[in-house]
């Protein structure tokens, strides 16, 4: 079956699959857990980038209030969260990355400079960079 035959999300989880295959033996070297790498670097890179409160995060990721809880909950027993009070507001609380999370985080910005060197190497540097200017363009 040709390509021009598939529709684009089956196009996109199927680079997506890909991605993810090559993170999990790169989480394996950095002897982070295989599902880390994934969905706790998904979790930490929106508190990283400014979203740190457990009603905002679960908005953006689109998931319940329970399950958010419980994901945060866990990635603060793994060591790489931890809870604190809003300093303007004792009953919410503020999500901070643990040195733990950081260090996961590096790890995470290594696995995916090899994989964009992998896809360079595949489709060239030039196709490259227009597939992350067309990923970038809003599409709603």
């Amino acid at each position: 079956m040709e390509d021009n035959n598939l529709d684009i999300k089956f196009l996109l989880l199927e680079k997506l699959n890909l991605i993810e295959e090559l993170s999990f033996i790169e989480a394996k070297k950095h002897e982070f857990e295989t599902n880390d790498i994934v969905t706790a670097t998904r979790i930490i890179t929106l508190i990283q980038n400014g979203i740190v409160t457990p009603s905002l995060l679960g908005k953006k990721l689109n998931i319940s209030r329970q399950a958010i809880h419980k994901s945060i909950n866990n990635l603060c027993e793994k060591g790489y969260l931890c809870l604190d009070d809003e300093t303007s507001n004792k009953k919410n609380k503020q999500i901070n990355i643990t040195k733990k999370g950081n260090e996961l985080l590096v790890c995470r910005k290594e696995v995916m400079n090899k994989v964009e060197n992998t896809i360079k190497k595949n489709i060239g540097q030039e196709e490259f960079t227009k597939l992350k200017e067309l990923l970038s363009k809003k599409w709603d």
